[in-house]
C-alpha cells in the first residue's frame, strides 16, 4: 500500500520540476503552448461540428425512427419521383411497418386582411403530420383529422420565425382570421422554435385547404403526383423490415396499374433514414476535416517532441556528468 503514496509524491514532484523549467524559458514555453494550442483547438472545432451534424439525435421527438420515402424508375433514369395521393394512401393502408404516414408539399399564396398582403411560403401537410415529427406548438394546438375533411373550416398554424417578424409574437394570436387563396383561414397554433424540414415555411395547411392539393384532377388521378412523403417507424420494426414490407406494396403497382407504371421503367421505392438523408451531403466532408485536424494535432505533437529533444541534447554534457 505503500506504492501508491510514493508514485503520488513523484508524480508531484515532476510536476513541479515541470513547471520551474517551463518558468524559466518563457520563449520556448510561448512556443509550445502555442503549438499545441492550434493542434488541439481545430480538433475541438472540427469534432464539436461533426458531434452536432452526425452524432446528435434529430430535434425531432423519436426522430431515430423518422424516414424518408422515395419512389423511381431507375430504367428510366429517374432516381426520384414525387408521389400521388393515391399512391400515399395506398402506402398509408397496407403498410405494418410504420405508426404514420404523411405527406408534404410546398406552395406560395398571398396573406391578405393583415395589413400589407405577403407572398407566404406555405407547407401543406397531413394533418398528422406534425404528430409524426413529434412537434407540439408552443401556443394553440396542432391540426386534428377533423381538419382534413372535404368541406372543414380552413385552418393554418404559424411558424414561430413567422409569427414573431409579421406578428410581433403576439400572444393573442390563435383564433385571429385572415384570408388566403379567397378563403378565411383560422390561426389555430404556432409551432416551437426547431429546424422545419423539408423546407422552411412561413405557414402550414391541413390538405383539404390547399386548392391544387384538393382538386379532383390531383385526388382521382395517380399518375399526378407532387407530394414528398415521410413516416415513422413502429417500435422494434427495423429500417429493413420496413423496405421489405413497402417494396411488396410497391412491387403490385405495376401490375394492377400498368398505364401509370410503364413496365420498362422499372418501378422502385425505398425507405430511408431521415438524419442519413440529411447527413449524406456532409459526411465525407466533415470526416475529411477531421482526419486533417487529427494529423494537425498529430504534427503538433512531433514538433514538441523535436524541441523538447533539441533541449535535452543542448545539456548532453550535464546529463553525461
Amino acid at each position: 500500500m505503500r506504492f501508491i503514496p510514493t508514485m503520488w509524491s513523484d508524480f508531484l514532484q515532476d510536476i513541479r520540476y515541470g513547471i520551474r523549467r517551463l518558468r524559466s524559458n518563457p520563449g520556448f514555453t510561448a512556443v509550445v503552448v502555442l503549438v499545441l494550442a492550434l493542434g488541439i483547438g481545430a480538433n475541438t472545432a472540427i469534432f464539436s461540428l461533426v458531434n452536432g451534424v452526425l452524432l446528435q439525435p434529430l430535434p425531432y421527438e423519436g426522430g431515430d425512427r423518422l424516414v424518408v420515402l422515395r419512389q423511381g424508375a431507375p430504367r428510366a433514369g429517374i432516381e426520384s419521383v414525387p408521389f400521388s395521393v393515391d399512391e400515399i394512401a395506398d402506402y398509408r393502408r397496407d403498410s405494418r411497418s410504420f405508426e404514420g404516414v404523411v405527406e408534404y408539399h410546398n406552395m406560395q399564396f398571398n396573406l391578405i386582411g393583415r395589413g400589407e398582403p405577403q407572398r407566404t411560403e406555405t407547407g401543406v401537410v397531413s394533418w398528422q403530420f406534425f404528430d409524426v415529427f413529434g412537434i407540439h406548438p408552443v401556443a394553440g394546438r396542432a391540426f386534428r383529422a377533423e381538419d382534413e375533411a372535404l368541406g372543414a373550416p380552413p385552418v393554418v398554424l404559424l411558424s414561430y420565425e413567422f409569427w414573431r417578424r409579421s406578428f410581433g409574437g403576439d400572444k393573442s394570436i390563435v383564433g385571429q382570421t385572415f384570408e388566403m387563396n379567397g378563403k378565411v383561414h383560422t390561426v389555430i397554433g404556432v409551432l416551437p422554435p426547431i429546424p422545419q424540414y423539408p423546407n422552411e415555411n412561413d405557414v402550414y395547411m391541413p390538405t383539404s385547404a390547399c386548392p391544387f392539393r384538393s382538386a379532383p384532377m390531383m385526388t382521382s388521378n395517380r399518375a399526378m403526383r407532387m407530394m414528398q412523403v415521410f413516416a415513422k417507424l413502429k417500435p422494434g420494426v427495423s429500417i429493413e423490415q420496413a423496405r421489405a414490407n413497402i417494396a411488396a406494396i410497391g412491387g403490385n403497382f405495376e401490375l394492377q396499374y400498368p398505364a401509370a407504371y410503364p413496365k420498362g421503367n422499372g418501378y422502385s421505392i425505398a425507405a430511408l433514414n431521415l438524419k442519413d438523408v440529411l447527413t449524406q451531403r456532409a459526411r465525407t466532408t466533415l470526416f475529411i476535416l477531421l482526419g486533417t485536424s487529427s494529423l494537425v494535432l498529430l504534427i503538433a505533437c512531433a514538433n514538441v517532441a523535436n524541441l523538447a529533444l533539441a533541449r535535452l541534447l543542448r545539456r548532453e554534457r550535464e546529463m553525461a556528468v
